[in-house]
């Protein structure tokens, strides 16, 4: 599940799965791309790089290379089953 800038939950549909979603980002930041950069599409290309490497990293446990994973190994992420509350 991820959460969108005005807290609007953004579930992943039933029919889609990790590779589905990587195609569907990365088809989407080459749209915008293709666009002339204003200060809304460099927001939603920052926002799409963002869900892309969560993908990424949920498929392969590989992390960003954005400067703030520096130095942290790559792992396999922790699936907490359905009830994250339990976590608290």
């Amino acid at each position: 599940m991820l959460t969108g800038k005005n807290r609007k939950v953004l579930q992943m549909k039933q029919t889609e799965n990790l590779e589905q979603l990587l195609v569907r980002f990365t088809k989407r930041i080459a749209q915008i791309k293709a666009q002339e950069q204003t200060d809304k599409t460099v927001e939603q290309l920052h926002y799409l790089r963002g869900c892309k490497e969560t993908v990424e990293y949920l498929m392969t446990g590989k992390l960003p290379n954005d400067g703030n994973h520096d130095g942290m190994a790559d792992h396999k992420p922790a699936k907490h089953g359905k009830d994250l509350d339990a976590l608290d």
